[in-house]
């Protein structure tokens, strides 16, 4: 029904996706997971022609995204989004009813039969029939957010695109309103593309799962019981997860396990190579561990870097979008001579930052601990000499990490890293 091919895109500088290949069948409920920033919402945008591709293309049927008008999109598609702040104070009936106006032939035609019984069924599904004479301004949140579903439902298109549409609902609406979706996708055939953050009721409900990463790539797309592993969801969302079978659906149960113990790494001097993003998340636990800190190199500008500023942690910087020259490496080595254990967090290796790998081997020979965060082959962008200085270094007695946890384990014990 829609099929992306090599699609590429981006925001100004920052890339967004690049080469993105996937489908969503017709009649098939596909859930969008993946963590905050990772370009969930754009992907929904850019299938809808919201936003223009800036390379490959979105084909529904055999039409490119491009060549579908505004008007006839906006029969095809309803779409519900995260959120939305209106300001004047529509009747909650009237902004269901503005599901209809893809449908009157121009902007003077009065309502019909068939668009009034659409809308009556739109406020009784979701629960708002006792608040159709009430304005939008006097709502909460999470009823705000089911007079927009209703909205979406009283348009009657054969697609339904659903940004987070249930994430600021209480558990009984929101299992109403997903048991809605079943409904609307078995006894209507209709094809849903949401995003969610509830992992449970995405695998509950969807024939297919597509699970980005932090950098906008697909790590699998498939059954829930395929993608939804425990390894899959530990990468994606770095942290440690059990995934069992629900006792009463059998599909897959998420449980996040809490670490109780607290990491107390106070005079431990930890430098770390990192950038794009990778290490944020380790320089704040490490700064709350109460560690000292250095990183680099990374350019300023950079969001690992401004994470740093932040926390007043020592950087090897170099200027914005530039590689890494020597004199940057030079100060950066110099920070590693310093440090008790060297940290790579590094997800995407390139001949511009291929030097801090070398950094590396010669901090190990020289005694200092390394260890290697989640790294990847398929992001070695080298054509394979990146991933052999990565073997090689785990040869010569770098240690591996799954997770930041993880690593935080391994630091607070570095005799049984």
């Amino acid at each position: 029904m829609i099929q992306v091919n090599n699609l590429n895109f981006s925001f100004g500088t920052t890339e967004i996706f690049n080469d993105l290949n996937f489908s969503v069948n017709q009649g098939e409920i596909l859930s969008i997971i993946g963590p905050n920033g990772c370009g969930k919402s754009t992907l929904l945008r850019l299938l809808r022609g919201s936003l223009k591709v800036g390379g490959g293309e979105i084909l529904w049927g055999s039409t490119p995204v491009k060549e579908i008008s505004a008007a006839e999109m906006a029969r095809n598609v309803a779409v519900v989004p995260q959120s939305s702040t209106i300001y004047f104070p529509y009747k909650v009936r009237e902004l269901v009813a503005m599901g209809r106006y893809p449908h009157r032939k121009n902007r003077l035609s009065f309502q019909n039969k068939v668009d009034l019984q659409a809308i009556e069924q739109a406020l009784v599904m979701t629960d708002i029939l006792p608040l159709a004479e009430r304005p939008i301004t006097q709502l909460s949140g999470g009823e705000l957010q089911r007079v927009l579903l209703a909205r979406a439902l009283a348009q009657n298109s054969s697609v339904l695109f659903l940004d987070e549409a249930t994430s600021n609902l209480d558990i009984d609406h929101r299992l109403e309103l997903t048991e809605l979706l079943v409904q609307l996708n078995r006894e209507q055939q209709t094809t849903i593309v949401q995003i969610s953050h509830d992992l449970d009721l995405a695998a509950a409900i969807s024939q297919r799962i597509l699970l980005l990463s932090e950098y906008g790539t697909i790590v699998d797309i498939d059954s829930p019981e395929k993608v939804m592993t425990a390894a899959n969801l530990q990468k994606v969302f770095r942290a440690e997860i059990k995934v069992s079978a629900n006792p009463i659906t059998g599909t897959p149960q998420i449980v996040p396990l809490v670490n109780n113990s607290t990491h107390q790494l106070k005079g431990l001097q930890i430098h770390i190579i990192c950038g794009g993003g990778s290490g944020k998340t380790l320089l704040r636990r490490l700064h709350l561990a109460k560690a000292n800190i250095t990183a680099g190199p990374l350019n300023q500008g950079d969001a690992d870097e401004a994470v740093a500023s932040v926390l007043d942690i020592t950087v090897a910087k170099e200027t914005p979008y530039s590689p890494f020259t020597e004199k940057t490496l030079a100060a950066t080595d110099k920070l590693i001579q310093q440090t008790d254990a060297l940290v790579i967090t590094t997800q995407w290796w390139g001949i511009g930052n291929l030097a801090c790998l070398d950094l590396a081997t010669t901090a190990l020979q020289h005694g200092t601990p390394v260890y290697l965060l989640s790294q990847q082959q398929n992001h070695d962008f080298t054509n394979g000499p990146a991933w052999q200085k990565i073997l090689q270094l785990q040869r010569e007695g770098a240690k591996v990490s799954n997770n930041v946890d993880h690593l935080l384990n391994q630091l607070s014990i570095p005799n049984k890293g």
